[in-house]
C-alpha cells in the first residue's frame, strides 16, 4: 500500500519543525565554536568558565522543546508512529550504552555522553519508516 499524500496542515507542520531543526543546529554549532574559542584564549573564573562551557546545551533544551511541539501538533497516528520509533531508539540507545560501559571496563576508552543524542536521533530516523509500515 502507499502512503497517503500530506496535507496541506502535516506538510506546514514538518516545514515548520525542519527549518526549527536547522536553525536551532545552527545556533549550536555558531555557539559552540564560540565558546571553544573563548575557553581557549580567556582566563575566567572557574564559575565564568563553566558557564561558558555548558552555553552550548542552551540550544539543546530548544531542540526538546520542537520536538514536544512537533509531537503535539501532528495527529494521533502519526503521533503514535513517532512515539514508537522513539521507544525503540530510546530502547536501542539504552542498550548500546550499557554494553559500551561494559568495554569501557576492560579498557576502551572512557564515551562522551553527546553520542547518546545522535543515537536516539539516528535510530529514530531509522526506525520510522519500520513503524509506518505496520500501519499501512
Amino acid at each position: 500500500m502507499s502512503e497517503a499524500k500530506q496535507t496541506p496542515r502535516e506538510r506546514t507542520i514538518a516545514r515548520r519543525y525542519v527549518w526549527q531543526m536547522l536553525l536551532l543546529m545552527a545556533l549550536y554549532v555558531v555557539i559552540l565554536l564560540v565558546s571553544i574559542h573563548a575557553l581557549k584564549t580567556g582566563h575566567y573564573s572557574p564559575i565564568f568558565r563553566d558557564l561558558i562551557a555548558i552555553t552550548p546545551a542552551i540550544p539543546m533544551f530548544g531542540v526538546v522543546a520542537a520536538v514536544i511541539q512537533f509531537m503535539l501538533s501532528i495527529d494521533e497516528l502519526q503521533r503514535q508512529i513517532h512515539l514508537e520509533a522513539l521507544a525503540i531508539a530510546a530502547g536501542v540507545t539504552a542498550a548500546l550504552a550499557v554494553t559500551y560501559t561494559f568495554l569501557e571496563g576492560v579498557g576502551l576508552p572512557h564515551s562522551q555522553a553527546w553520542w547518546a543524542f545522535a543515537c536516539v536521533d539516528l535510530t529514530w530516523a531509522l526506525a520510522l519508516p519500520f513503524v509506518k509500515r505496520r500501519y499501512e
